[in-house]
């Protein structure tokens, strides 16, 4: 797949922009050097969610963190599907390539683990795919999905944040004090617009027998004992689905280890990309 690049002004010499088949502008942060591992952050949040695990990373690969469509820097289209944010992390793992060498791992958590399972499907020089409990198939109670939407179109935009980090994601309301209070909070309130989508492309996934045998990246799936069982599930069925695949469970971990606890993501992933 071929894809267009231009790197930024000196002030900015890590930043690289890549252009989606469909012209969408992607922005991409390169920090380190070594191997290129793409890293593709959740739902709700942009490239900087991944800022921790991106420092463990970065002394043994060169990182490649995106802000996928609709999050941070990153552009937007009228029309979206899951199939467009494929074709984005296929371009970005292309340009990974040309500019570090293949091959390429691609890192995606949650909602973002999807496009990077699907970017395997798209580009060639994806040879390992690390999925920390990819969401298709996620099935949301009956009406709860319009439900976010009224509150957003409302303005409660905080409301149901507040509903899906604590009914999906597993978050007390500990927690999700903890993120209002953070600096990312803002950033995340603005990607409002983007949960109901996703949201939707997860209710309305389910897998088809075949659809991803033809996939020869290695993939390692991720998932902690004290996450939600949906997100569990949906990981158990990825597995599944992919060939050459092996699930490791973080213990006593829950959601969110690549932040509280990104050492240890990190050397998984490091043990698994050198093996």
């Amino acid at each position: 797949m071929a894809s267009h690049r231009t790197r930024e002004g000196s002030a900015d010499e890590h930043r690289l922009s890549v252009t989606s088949p469909d012209g969408t502008r992607l922005a991409v942060w390169i920090e380190g050097s070594g191997p290129p591992i793409v890293l593709v952050h959740g739902s709700m949040s942009d490239h900087a969610t991944l800022a921790a695990l991106t420092r463990e990373l970065r002394s043994t690969f060169t990182t490649y963190a995106m802000d996928r469509r609709g999050f941070g820097e990153s552009g937007d289209a009228t029309h979206y599907s899951l199939e467009r944010e494929v074709e984005d992390v296929a371009a970005v793992a292309d340009a990974a390539a040309e500019r570090s060498g293949p091959p390429v791992a691609v890192f995606g958590h949650s909602f973002g683990a999807n496009p990077a399972l699907g970017a395997a499907t798209r580009s060639a020089h994806v040879s390992h795919l690390v999925l920390y409990e990819p969401s298709l198939g996620l099935r949301y109670p009956a009406g709860s999905i319009e439900e976010y939407e009224r509150l957003i179109d409302a303005g409660d935009v905080e409301g149901a944040m507040r509903s899906i980090l604590i009914d999906i994601a597993g978050m007390d309301e500990r927690d999700v004090d903890g993120l209002r209070a953070s600096p990312s909070w803002p950033a995340r309130l603005a990607s409002a617009p983007t949960v109901v989508r996703e949201c939707r492309v997860e209710d309305g996934w389910s897998y088809r027998a075949g659809m991803f045998d033809g996939v020869t990246a290695a993939a390692l799936l991720l998932t902690g004992s004290d996450s939600p069982k949906e997100l569990v599930d949906t990981t158990y069925a990825a597995a599944v689905a992919l060939p050459h695949s092996r699930i490791e469970v973080l213990d006593g971990h829950g959601h969110f280890a690549y932040r509280t606890h990104p050492a240890l993501v990190a050397a998984i992933v490091r043990e698994f990309l050198e093996a």
